[in-house]
């Protein structure tokens, strides 16, 4: 029992002289701390915040090396040409398309349909009537030949 206590009472004391203090509490932390957001308010040069940033960080948390990776406040902006569009030349327009004439209407010969007393009606839906010894349509007297009817 006595040397469970006096290691107790060793390992107490070894605890207390490891903990020295707290850098975070410290005084030199704190005036860092407040020269680097006195920097970062006033607009101060990117370059003079970086070192304050890594002085604090220096003192408030005890990293003497700097870090692999920068901060983005010591990096320079980033510059992007605009894109460059370039249109290809158009060829000439093109000349209007005329259209073909019209095809020549022929007019098929009319062959009677029905003939009753008064006349006959022709395959076009015309009406010719019944005038010895001919038909005659809407633009004068019809000749006959065979099963065809021509009308002027």
């Amino acid at each position: 029992m006595k040397t469970a206590c006096a290691l107790l009472l060793l390992s107490a004391l070894g605890c207390g002289r490891a903990q020295v203090g707290d850098p975070l509490k410290s005084d030199a932390c704190g005036a860092a701390l407040a020269n680097l957001q006195t920097s970062r308010a006033s607009g101060a040069a990117p370059a003079q915040v970086e070192s304050l940033r890594a002085a604090a960080a220096r003192l408030c948390l005890g990293t003497a090396v700097h870090p692999t990776r920068p901060s983005r406040i010591a990096q320079p902006p980033i510059a992007v040409p605009p894109p460059q569009i370039e249109v290809a030349p158009q060829a000439a327009p093109l000349p209007p398309v005329a259209m073909p004439p019209p095809p020549v209407a022929i007019d098929r010969p009319l062959s009677p349909a029905l003939c009753d007393a008064g006349g006959c009606w022709v395959n076009d839906g015309t009406h010719l009537r019944q005038v010895q010894p001919s038909l005659v349509g809407p633009r004068g007297p019809c000749t006959t030949a065979g099963a065809t009817v021509y009308c002027p």
